[in-house]
């Protein structure tokens, strides 16, 4: 059963990138030409495929997980043991939300891909049948994904980011509030023309 739907509702927007671009940590969605049967290279087809990327470049080949088999649920666990970071360059902003103006989150990888790959994904049989690897050459369209992540695990994420946006927010409450305050005394000490 694909768990597609699941996570095309919960993008909010899609930014076309490079394929040098991505990278790891990114929910792509791409176009992959693949073979039609095993063995025939003649025959290709062209499939749609969500990928969380794992690798970007490694030998000719994009590392990645797919997200068929993977629930929005357990995408969303994952984020939350691993941790969201911005992304580190693009065009990728978000338009709407806690992060407005700022890079899209992606997934946190701090080590190697294949440590990263071995230590987290063998222990889930769900994740394990998830890894694909993509030839460079045969991969068609990329469109970098502002995924709408579960609110705790966002807020957890970037906390630092939320406390300064509500700090700057109450510093221009605050100006506000004082160039009021002025422009009321300014008014008050006006002589009135009768």
């Amino acid at each position: 059963m694909s768990n597609l739907t699941q996570h095309r509702t919960r993008i909010r927007k899609r930014y076309n990138y490079s394929k040098g671009s991505l990278e790891k940590g990114m929910i792509v969605e791409m176009t992959y030409k693949r073979r039609k049967k095993k063995g025939d290279a003649s025959r290709l087809e062209t499939k749609r495929y969500m990928v969380m990327v794992l690798n970007s470049n490694f030998q000719g080949f994009m590392h990645g997980i797919t997200l068929e088999n993977i629930s929005s649920g357990k995408l969303n666990d994952i984020a939350s043991d691993w941790g969201l970071v911005s992304v580190g360059r693009g065009s990728a902003f978000v338009t709407q939300g806690i992060l407005t103006g700022l890079r899209i989150p992606k997934i946190q990888m701090v080590e190697s891909s294949g440590r990263f790959y071995s230590a987290r994904f063998r222990k889930s049989k769900s994740l394990y049948d998830s890894y694909r690897t993509f030839d460079i050459k045969n991969i068609g369209s990329v469109a970098v994904i502002d995924y709408e992540w579960d609110k705790p695990i966002f807020v957890q994420a970037f906390k630092d980011v939320i406390e300064a946006q509500k700090l700057e927010a109450e510093l221009e409450t605050k100006k506000e509030q004082e160039q009021r305050k002025k422009e009321a005394e300014l008014k008050a000490k006006k002589p009135t023309n009768k």
